[in-house]
């Protein structure tokens, strides 16, 4: 006898009303494994299993985006510009040194492994403080055109890259046309340096081209006077690049970093300063 509180008694089949029921097929009965189910290995879908899952789209937790990374060129300018700085300083303790030589033996005749040294020295620390010039230079300049693309994105650089390199690069030209090209920079950048900042980069800049048109004027006459006046100036154009280049790399730095005063005064003055304790 049956009841309806026993489980597994009734079944219920559907059927068309224009159709008897008919018996349908029972499911295989189990199988099962004598020995082990996997291996060594552990067992693992090859892809995120979707049973039964709807087509829609999970969405992602939003996310910052992420800053395109610079060229290396560009990212490594202020490097290539501190070691071009040391290189300069270098180079007019060489020369301020074979000046000292030359005054010291002005009446008799220096030993040759003193004149053989410094005259050694000086060809070195020339050549090579020419090559590192033109590098720096490259590097900054390769700075400028992507910090103005990075400022100006996602709009286009006003100016033409090929402008940009042929103005920052040649000669005397770009005495003129960095100041404008830095102007332009800081009127578009959040961060950028002050009039001031500027100013003190660009007297930099033209001190250096001057002490160098003079030593190389210097360096076109004839006798040991001539000479002597050549490594004299020749000295304080590298003293000149040096300053040049601190300047150069603080204008990089300040289009990166906050700006000093903000730094200084505003963070330890309005945010950063606790209140004073109250008095009993």
């Amino acid at each position: 006898m049956t009841s309806p509180r026993r489980t597994g008694q009734w079944r219920w089949v559907a059927h068309p009303p224009w159709r008897p029921p008919v018996e349908g097929t029972r499911p295989p009965a189990p199988r099962y494994r004598s020995g082990p189910a996997w291996g060594d290995r552990t067992p693992a879908y090859p892809a995120t299993p979707r049973w039964g899952l709807p087509l829609v789209a999970i969405p992602r937790r939003l996310e910052h985006p992420v800053r395109p990374a610079r060229p290396r060129l560009a990212a490594a300018a202020p490097g290539i510009v501190g070691v071009a700085g040391t290189w300069f300083a270098a180079t007019a303790v060489v020369h301020g040194l074979r000046y000292a030589v030359l005054a010291w033996y002005v009446e008799r005749l220096a030993p040759w492994w003193v004149e053989a040294t410094t005259t050694a020295l000086v060809w070195v620390a020339g050549v090579v403080a020419i090559a590192v010039g033109v590098a720096a230079a490259v590097a900054a300049t390769a700075w400028l055109v992507e910090t103005r693309r990075r400022v100006y994105s996602p709009a286009p650089d006003p100016r033409r890259r090929a402008g940009l390199w042929v103005g920052c690069l040649l000669p005397v030209v770009n005495w003129f046309r960095i100041p404008v090209y830095l102007a332009e920079l800081r009127l578009a950048s959040p961060r950028a340096p002050t009039r001031s900042g500027l100013l003190r980069w660009w007297v930099a800049v033209a001190v250096n081209g001057i002490a160098v048109a003079l030593a190389l004027w210097r360096g076109t006459g004839e006798g040991s006077q001539a000479a002597a006046d050549t490594v004299l100036l020749t000295a304080l154009a590298a003293a000149a690049a040096v300053w040049a280049a601190r300047e150069t790399r603080t204008v990089m730095r300040s289009f990166d970093e906050p700006s000093p005063r903000f730094t200084r005064r505003l963070l330890p003055r309005g945010i950063v300063e606790t209140s004073p304790a109250r008095e009993e």
